[in-house]
């Protein structure tokens, strides 16, 4: 079995034809039906069902289609991890963050690649806190900057600085500094978003149902919406900084909602010199601050 056959497999399942498949993967029809066909020889259960209309997948197929999945995705893994190594001798350090924290650890990401000008990074947002975890058990980011303090036994998590949640609305709409959004329209993000958690368990506290308009993925969806005079957006104070906030207010919401942004990384993961660089400048930046 070979990994160029679970990819073969996976594709005639997402194109759902292997017309298509075929086309896709710059083989022939009898090429990739012939490397199927010996793959479920080998598994010795059948994967498939052909028709003269549609493809279908077995009970069993479907089972195999997941462990597939997952196969590949950690033979692409590993393989970009040892292209890393060859490429450089310092590995990319990952970094898994929170969209609105973005802003300021661009800045600290700079102020380490002066030290290290050689550096490579690679930066991925994360969702959900359950998310940032597995990144930092799985040994898929260096440093994960959460919303919530990851309490897990093999995770240091340190807490950096604490932020308020404001309203975002057309600039000058609101002849106010602090406003309650009650009974306002929301645009609130997705529910498996860690600031979603937040903002239902606020509501919860003041036993209100908020009056959800809209729910989208990113800040900068919101903000957009915000714009186009669709709803009022609640952001991370920092947030506000980003340019797509230009034009609009950030007004404070009462009562008070906040958040403590917190630096996690695996303790027993040996972090060469340059990562624990990076992590006390993340630091020192809100110390500073």
């Amino acid at each position: 079995m070979k990994i160029l056959q679970l990819e073969y497999f996976i594709t005639v399942v997402k194109q759902n034809s292997f017309t298509k498949a075929a086309d896709l993967l710059h083989i022939s029809q009898p090429s990739l039906t012939a490397s199927i066909k010996k793959l479920e020889d080998e598994l010795g259960y059948q994967l498939l069902t052909r028709t003269t209309k549609a493809v279908k997948i077995t009970e069993k197929g479907t089972l195999f289609y997941h462990y597939a999945t997952e196969l590949v995705q950690q033979y692409h893994q590993t393989v970009e991890k040892m292209y890393d190594l060859s490429f450089s001798q310092t590995p990319k350090i990952t970094i898994s963050l929170l969209e609105s924290t973005s802003q300021w650890m661009s800045t600290v990401i700079q102020q380490h690649r002066q030290q290290y000008d050689e550096q490579h990074y690679k930066v991925n947002e994360v969702l959900g806190l359950q998310d940032a975890v597995n990144m930092l058990l799985n040994y898929d980011a260096h440093i994960a900057i959460t919303n919530e303090e990851i309490r897990h036994e093999d995770v240091t998590s340190i807490p950096l600085y604490e932020e308020e949640y404001f309203l975002l609305a057309p600039m000058g709409q609101f002849n106010t500094k602090s406003i309650s959004i009650k009974d306002l329209p929301l645009i609130l993000p997705n529910q498996h978003y860690q600031v979603r958690k937040h903002l239902d368990d606020y509501f919860v506290r003041l036993d209100v149902r908020p009056n959800i308009v809209m729910e989208v993925d990113r800040f900068e969806a919101a903000t957009n919406f915000v714009h186009r005079g669709m709803g009022f957006a609640v952001i991370p104070r920092f947030y506000y900084q980003s340019y797509s906030t230009a034009h609009l207010d950030a007004l404070r919401i009462r009562p008070k909602i906040s958040r403590t942004i917190h630096l996690n990384y695996l303790k027993k993961r040996k972090h060469v010199a340059r990562v624990l660089s990076l992590i006390e400048l993340c630091q020192h930046y809100w110390m500073f601050e």
